[in-house]
């Protein structure tokens, strides 16, 4: 089953045939037949079709690695955030766990029950963590 393109994906066809109209590699006649092309194109073969021959991402590419090269920037940045803001969260939890620790170990005499927890607890948190950041970056 072919992989259908919205406007978002037609939009950067036609930026990319112009930019190669741009630099010399098609003429007037071809960029105005594959323009046709790229806006009528329903899914990423017909896109592919109308970019082909041109150097770029489009040559060669499966229709998930075609998805892939025109991913939303505003998606790539959310996930950055994500993924920034997941990290700084597990850097204050491990110093606070890291800190806790020590008080206990001050506070009590060492015991196996402090030397299991307190890594198997850290452990535990940060499993969790990763594990809900890798989900809310998997949302579209």
């Amino acid at each position: 089953m072919p992989v259908l393109v919205g406007d978002y994906e037609r939009d950067r066809a036609a930026n990319e045939l112009q930019r190669h109209y741009r630099e010399g590699r098609i003429s007037t006649d071809e960029l105005a037949q594959r323009l046709e092309t790229a806006l009528r194109a329903r899914d990423a073969g017909q896109l592919r079709s109308a970019l082909s021959e041109l150097p770029g991402a489009w040559r060669g590419a499966d229709s998930e690695a075609v998805r892939e090269a025109l991913r939303s920037p505003v998606r790539t940045l959310r996930n950055a955030a994500i993924l920034a803001g997941t990290a700084a969260l597990w850097v204050f939890w491990s110093i606070g766990m890291l800190v806790a620790f020590v008080a206990w170990l001050a506070a009590n005499a060492p015991s196996l029950a402090a030397l299991l927890v307190f890594p198997l607890l850290w452990f535990a948190a940060s499993w969790l963590l990763w594990n809900g950041s890798k989900r809310r970056r998997a949302r579209r």
